[in-house]
Order: C-alpha cells, then structure tokens, then sequence
C-alpha cells in the first residue's frame, strides 16, 4: 500500500501531511479490513463542485450561468470523473475484494481506450455506449476530499494548475452547447453535456 500512496501522491501532485486520509480515499467498501472511502466521496462530490462552480464563475466573468451550468454539468458527472479515473490509472490503486467490479471497470477502461481520440464529433455524440462504472467517479471524489481535508479545507488546492494557463471557449452546433477547454494553448477536453473528451 505505501508504493500506491506515493504513486498516487505523484499524480495528483500533492504530498500529505496525514497519509491515513489518502488511504481512505482508496478503500473501496468490498474491503472489509479497513474504513472505506464513503463519507469521503460524500464530501469530494459537494467539494469538487463548489471548486469547478468558483473556477468557471470567476475565469468567464462574461458567461451567464445558462452557459456556466453547462460548463460544469459537462465536466464533473459520473462518466467525466470516471475516465479521469481511467486516464491516470487511480482504480490500480484502489483497495477492493470485488472481481465483478473489477470487471465492470476493466469494460469501462477498454472502450474508452479504444475510442477514436482524432474523430470529436463521434466521441461527442456517440463514443463509448458502456455505462461508467460509479467507483471510478467515486475514487476520484474521494481523493479530492482526502487532499482538502489535508489542506485543512483549501479549496485552493484542488485546483491548483502551476504555471499553466486555462481557457473556456463554448458554442452552440445543432442545439447541442460544446465545449472546449485548453490548457496551456493545448486542447485537454471537448465537451457537451452528455458527452466528454479528455486528450492525453
């Protein structure tokens, strides 16, 4: 468990002072020889929205909160969370004693992969038609509380980006609201509310 925790800690790019917090965070509750990460995730899902709902609300000063709503709706849901999970390979890490989980999570993993990552259009409105798997949401959301609990509740530390620049930019295609998100000046998600694209 101590190589996970430094693995993970690398990831996220935020060293702990209580590393209990972060072992939590990555005990699913189908391991019984610890506390799992549920009232973790309860917390992560309330702190991830308020920090995305301040993030978007004080970047785009001139976006009314029709176009805001949309911004988060597109980025913080169950299947948005869940590929984050995929794309920096937190379920390895995960306590568990679930091999039908594991199962549900190892689908999830390969459809996505296997998405066309130069074709927007298909993975924005057809793309992958697995249901993501809620654990992966749910690891991801505990991590978060895990590091605001450890930063003595700074939500600033949630959303640290050193160094890099974000930018928004939405538009309206078929009357579907799309949108894109550029950090740095390189495209790192499409998307629109029902759909989500995050580039490696």
């Amino acid at each position: 468990m101590k190589e996970a925790l430094e693995q993970v800690q690398r990831i996220v790019g935020y060293t702990f002072q209580n590393v209990s917090l972060l072992q939590e965070a990555l005990t699913h509750s189908s391991y019984t020889s610890a506390a799992s990460y549920q009232r973790l995730e309860f917390l992560g899902d309330a702190v991830l929205n308020l920090a995305f709902t301040n993030f978007v609300f004080l970047t785009n000063p001139s976006v009314g909160p029709g176009a805001l709503s949309l911004l988060r709706a597109a980025n913080i849901s169950t299947e948005k969370l869940a590929r984050v999970a995929i794309r920096h390979d937190f379920y390895r890490y995960l306590r568990r004693n679930s091999s039908k989980l594991d199962s549900m999570v190892k689908e999830f993993a390969d459809a996505v992969t296997k998405e066309k990552e130069d074709d927007y259009g298909e993975l924005l409105y057809g793309g992958n038609t697995i249901k993501a798997p809620k654990v992966l949401a749910d690891v991801v959301e505990s991590v978060a509380a895990a590091i605001y609990l450890d930063s003595k509740l700074d939500l600033a530390e949630l959303w640290k980006k050193q160094g890099m620049s974000i930018e928004f930019k939405s538009w309206k295609e078929d009357n579907k609201s799309i949108s894109n998100v550029f950090v740095d000046g390189v495209l790192m998600v499409l998307a629109s509310p029902s759909r989500s694209i995050l580039q490696s």
